[in-house]
Formats: C-alpha cells, sequence, structure tokens
C-alpha cells in the first residue's frame, strides 16, 4: 500500500504541536530528511511550526508529483498514544522541534531513534 509516515513537531513540554506531515511512499527517508531539517534550522531550534514548515520544503525538493505528501490538523490528544494512529510502515514519527530528537510509534522506524 505504501511506506507511510505521519511526523508531528512539537517542543520538550509538548505544549505546542504542528499539524500532522504525511507521506505516502518515503517513510524510509524520514530519518535522513530530519537530519537535513536539524541542518537547515541551526539557529532556529525549538521553533514547531518554522521545523514544520521546512520539512514539507525538504519533502517537496524530494518527491516528484502532486501525490504522496500532505498534511492535516493532528487529532486532540494525538501525543498520548501516537500508536494509535498510525497506518504501520514507517508509523508516527514525534519530531522535538529543539533539538531534532525523534521517537517513532506504531512501525518499523520504532527500532531506531535520533
Amino acid at each position: 500500500m505504501g511506506d507511510r509516515a505521519l511526523i508531528v513537531f512539537t517542543n520538550t513540554a509538548r505544549d505546542e504541536v504542528s499539524p500532522v506531515v504525511y507521506l505516502h511512499w518515503d517513510g524510509h527517508n524520514v530519518p535522513e530528511w530530519l537530519a537535513e531539517l536539524k541542518a537547515k534550522m541551526a539557529g532556529r531550534e525549538g521553533d514547531v511550526p518554522y521545523s514544520a514548515a521546512r520539512f514539507v520544503g525538504i519533502c517537496h525538493e524530494h518527491i516528484d508529483g502532486n501525490v504522496s505528501l500532505g498534511m492535516w490538523n493532528a487529532p486532540t490528544g494525538m501525543l498520548a498514544n501516537p500508536a494509535e494512529h498510525s497506518h504501520g510502515d514507517a508509523g508516527v514519527i514525534v519530531v522535538n522541534a529543539n533539538d531534532y530528537s525523534w521517537q517513532a510509534f506504531g512501525g518499523y522506524l520504532e527500532k531506531q531513534a535520533a
């Protein structure tokens, strides 16, 4: 069906949450693209909205066409149990915009972390 991933940016306190970034075919690329984002956002750590926006820009640089990339508002309480929102595949990736560390839930990226 794909290599789906849902990516959400937040801060250490988790009191700010970005929209969900949806990737249909590129879940395996998330760690690499987050490393690219970390370099791009040097000096702007902690900026949840800009982190999400710049991540979408990175996705656009790598994904051709007009499909396989989407966004929607994060459901209330999504961070309480991220795995329950997973489509499988790469899972739900929660990114701390303060240091760009991330954790995955409900998918194969759970075995990795940054």
